[in-house]
């Protein structure tokens, strides 16, 4: 496999896809369609039940856009910019037909179109067979909270790529800053009431004006997650909350009545000692 520097984006493989007659069985050329939550792993499947008939360590390689995301080759492996220390085709999969890309730490920007191909020939001009083409598809996360009036607020960040987190507040337009990832040679930014967490920022001692929309964003500007808050009363003791507390205020009542006779005994005693 050629060597590539390390800040390419593209292969610097001399390949030429070729007109093979006896190709791959399986789904060659087939598009499929999967899809991950932002800051999951993620699965992109390719099964060729005819990889045994390959070398022991096949040459495969996956494409997005027409840039390289990983290649491999036994040992040998070289990811993409962007990619580097998240793509991967094990080895030992591979080897039994499953040439399926894993992706971790899955970002808003892997959305896409891929591509697997098994690359052949021992010539300086290779060919490259379509294997696998798949239509990935990264969501960012909605959703719903109620939180009663005095309690915390706890916002997930779902990966390290969330930069920011955002608040607008209800019926208004404007987006205040709680939250910012501190960078080279900058200051963390954190609401007063905000603390931060393991991937996630809490906001402490809730009330009516924290009411609204709030937005984890990664460096791009783009939602990682988006989520609606209601503010709430404080939910009323429950029935058997309110029967403990009666039982413990009629016990306390009941102790204090325990020795009525006590200060009047004292009394008597001294009148005695005095007479």
């Amino acid at each position: 496999m050629t060597n590539h520097p390390s800040n390419s984006t593209t292969s610097n493989l001399p390949l030429y896809l070729g007109i093979v007659l006896s190709v791959c069985s399986s789904i060659q050329g087939s598009m499929i369609s999967t899809s991950c939550d932002v800051g999951q792993s993620a699965v992109l499947p390719c099964l060729v039940s005819s990889l045994h008939q390959s070398p022991p360590s096949p040459y495969i390689q996956w494409l997005s856009t027409s840039e390289t995301v990983f290649e491999g080759m036994g040992t040998e492996k070289f990811q993409g910019q962007g990619y580097e220390g998240r793509a991967n085709v094990p080895q030992q999969m591979l080897e039994q037909g499953n040439c399926s890309l894993f992706l971790e730490d899955v970002r808003l920007t892997d959305s896409g179109v891929y591509e697997s191909y098994l690359v052949v020939g021992k010539t300086k001009v290779k060919r490259k067979v379509l294997l696998q083409s798949v239509q990935f598809i990264v969501r960012d996360h909605k959703l719903k909270k109620t939180v009663e009036r005095g309690r915390d607020l706890e916002l997930e960040l779902y990966t390290p790529q969330a930069k920011q987190v955002v608040f607008q507040p209800r019926r208004l337009s404007q987006w205040d800053v709680l939250w910012k990832k501190k960078g080279k040679g900058s200051q963390m930014t954190l609401h007063p009431r905000a603390r931060e967490g393991s991937l996630t920022v809490v906001i402490e001692n809730i009330t009516w004006n924290d009411e609204g929309t709030y937005r984890v964003l990664d460096e791009n500007g783009l939602a990682l997650s988006t989520v609606m808050v209601t503010v709430t009363e404080p939910s009323p003791d429950k029935p058997e909350q309110t029967q403990q507390k009666r039982e413990f205020l009629e016990d306390r009542s009941a102790g204090s009545r325990s020795y009525p006779g006590l200060p009047l005994f004292l009394l008597c005693g001294l009148m005695l000692y005095f007479i």
